[in-house]
């Protein structure tokens, strides 16, 4: 094994005195155990083998791999990982080949902390070929070194500097290994990391023969963004396919809705902004930001936008069965096995700038659409401004009031309320979830019966007839109004998903402004717009932390073990409203989103309200079970703020105007929740099934 075999040297260990056979017991034993015993179970014995006189028989097979002089120190693997990724495994054939790929991956992935790769074979016995391969490492220790620098750290402040150095100055400051080394690496790269900056980090180390540890930072920055167009593949859910795109969004738009800047840093956060923005424009069914370092200068970034688009035209046709509950089990009924429902229909890239136009039609009785038909119409421009789309829709919809509705008595005719206008407004992405929206809104609202005729006041039973002494369901008193009104909301959300859990914090604030001024001429008669002059508005905040008073998940647990933080949801929501107000926009508290327990409107309706909450949740998975287990209670009231009202309709109705609730449930199969609740205005529970997030 001599001949062009620099650096591998090849020990016969079969010309020892004593063959194997010749040994005692004893010294057999002494043997095995010298050699790790282990490799015996390896190979095939020597008995078994057909050798040659005088020669060895069989292939080149390994029955142990040695490391010697292994530094396990930092980032370097532990001996069991650097073994997995040698070509040389034990109880395999092996050749010089593989011996060659090994010390040269060895010394090119590791050659700042490894002087020298020594590896040689060892035969085991003196018949086989059976050998025993050693890797010797000498890691590098450099003597003479007075000083420790740091070079490149331009972002890194320079007492944060000099505290790194005087931290990993050695005791003995001549003399510096690979320890050091590390240690200053991994101090510098932590700082960097902790600010989301990925790609800086010391990229090598020198100035050893000048006495001097010399860590070279490199910063990378933004070179070139590009978009890259796939789809998943047919029947392949593993892999996608790229495609040629720009059907419907043009890279260029791409490109600048990301907002990223050739010669700026990459931030953690910059890459989840860029994909809200890009993907807020409404028009691209999945999007991630791919950052990688260029191979022919480490001090670039390029960065891939990877999407896929939505089809250009597309119809979608969705149908919905709604059952009357008698007490948790629905009830059928003929009226019941009739379905209601949707149909959209979508053209993208209308004009050729990504506009795009949607109608959709909705009934609950396809039978006779025409009784209940709702249509919205929608007209997008998602590139109007930076980060900014432009929308204008016009739409008629119909909703059961949850003003006109009592826990306690039997028989209340519903309230419809039947929206026709149209609404013009622009919304701007800001970062992470951030929104701000401005709108206008003119339309006529009118509130009906089951049947559609027109209804000015709620009635309910009362001995045996329908009283006609409730409130009124409009302004005007005719069961129609017309309302203009200005609509201004924003949201500020920095809330992330750790795992399936939520962490951080979301901030809601909307403004209602009615618009409606009229005119008196005399005679009782005025001019102008029926829908009131008002300010409404409300705001909410929700706070998504990690459970208190247990041990925090560490970066471990959440990158490796895949765990999801026990977290603990604090939430409050508040309104008040100034001015006219009609029915259709009063507060109303109870229901899934409001206060669980309760069913929408059945603690009543305000001007002014107060809602908190509070939840605790476990991830079951941690667990090995599907959802989370979570538990809850809440709070809402009116503020004594419903005798403000036009005919206190919280009173006519017979409602507390207030409530608590708490209780239990599971949360599985996405956002479906399973949950008990306890009515303590009652002192009863129920059993709820929803469909969404609370918060």
């Amino acid at each position: 094994h001599g001949d062009g075999h620099a650096g591998q040297s090849l020990y016969d260990l079969a010309a020892a005195d004593k063959s194997s056979s010749e040994l005692t017991e004893e010294e057999q034993a002494q043997a095995a155990s010298s050699t790790g015993g282990k490799w015996r179970d390896l190979i095939t014995p020597t008995d078994e083998v057909d050798a040659p006189e005088g020669g060895r028989s069989g292939t080149n097979r390994c029955v142990e791999v040695v490391i010697e002089g292994w530094p396990e120190a930092g980032a370097l693997p532990k001996k069991a990982e650097l073994q997995d990724m040698l070509s040389v495994q034990e109880g395999h054939i092996f050749d010089y080949q593989d011996i060659v790929d090994d010390r040269r991956r060895l010394e090119t992935t590791y050659d700042e902390y490894i002087a020298n790769v020594e590896i040689r074979t060892e035969f085991v016995d003196d018949k086989s070929n059976h050998q025993r391969v050693v890797y010797k490492f000498t890691p590098y220790v450099f003597t003479g070194i007075d000083d420790i620098q740091i070079k490149g750290a331009s972002l890194m402040p320079t007492k944060v500097q000099e505290g790194i150095i005087k931290s990993c100055m050695p005791e003995n400051v001549y003399k510096v290994d690979i320890g050091v080394m590390d240690k200053v690496r991994e101090k510098i790269e932590k700082w960097y990391q902790d600010r989301g900056l990925p790609f800086c980090y010391v990229g090598f180390f020198d100035g050893m023969e000048e006495g001097r540890l010399c860590a070279n930072v490199i910063e990378a920055k933004i070179n070139d963004v590009d978009v890259r167009y796939t789809r998943m593949k047919a029947g392949d859910e593993s892999d996608d396919e790229g495609y040629e795109g720009g059907r419907v969004v043009p890279p260029e738009r791409i490109v600048s809705a990301a907002g990223f800047k050739k010669g700026e840093h990459y931030h953690l956060d910059d890459g989840y902004d860029a994909m809200n923005n890009v993907y807020a424009c409404g028009l691209l069914e999945d999007v991630n930001i791919e950052p990688e370092q260029d191979m022919t200068d480490p001090s670039k970034i390029n960065v891939h936008v990877v999407v896929n688009e939505v089809e250009p035209r597309s119809m979608e046709m969705d149908l919905d069965w709604t059952f009357q509950m008698k007490g948790a089990m629905p009830q059928l009924s003929r009226q019941a096995l009739i379905p209601g429902g949707s149909v959209e229909l979508s053209h993208e890239n209308l004009f050729g700038d990504s506009q795009s136009l949607s109608v959709s039609l909705s009934s609950s009785d396809w039978r006779n659409p025409a009784a209940d038909l709702g249509f919205q119409m929608s007209y997008t421009e998602p590139f109007y401004a930076p980060n900014t789309t432009r929308n204008v829709q016009v739409f008629n919809t119909r909703k059961l009031s949850p003003v006109f509705t009592s826990p306690v008595e039997n028989e209340v005719p519903p309230v419809f309320v039947d929206r026709l206008g149209c609404k013009a407004w622009t919304s701007h992405v800001g970062g992470q979830d951030n929104k701000v929206e401005h709108a206008l809104v003119l339309q006529q609202v009118t509130t009906c019966d089951e049947n559609g005729q027109t209804v000015a006041k709620g009635t309910k039973v009362s001995r045996g007839y329908y009283a006609d002494n409730g409130p009124p369901t409009t302004l005007s008193g005719t069961g129609k109004d017309y309302s203009l009104s200005y609509q201004h909301f924003t949201a500020l959300d920095d809330v992330q998903f750790v795992n399936g859990n939520q962490l951080g914090t979301r901030m809601l604030f909307q403004v209602d402004q009615g618009l409606n001024l009229r005119v008196p001429l005399g005679g009782g008669r005025s001019v102008g717009l029926s829908g009131g002059f008002f300010n409404r508005c409300q705001a909410s905040i929700t706070k998504f932390m990690q459970l208190p008073f247990l041990p925090q998940l560490s970066m471990d647990d959440v990158w490796v073990k895949r765990k999801a933080p026990n977290t603990l949801v604090l939430h409050a929501r508040a309104g008040n409203c100034l001015g006219d107000m009609a029915s259709y926009d009063y507060f109303t508290l109870g229901g899934p989103y409001s206060v669980r327990g309760y069913t929408y409107g059945e603690l009543g309706a305000s001007r002014r309200f107060l809602e908190a909450a509070a939840e605790v949740r476990v991830p079951l998975k941690n667990y090995n079970l599907p959802g989370t287990a979570y538990a809850f209670a809440e709070y809402g009231t009116d503020l004594g703020s419903s005798r403000g009202l036009e005919g206190n309709p919280t009173e006519y109705y017979r409602k507390p105007g207030r409530g608590a609730s708490y209780g239990a449930g599971v949360k599985v199969l996405g956002a479906c929740r399973f949950e008990y609740a306890r009515d303590c205005n009652a002192g009863t529970g129920s059993l709820f099934i929803n469909w969404g997030e609370r918060f």
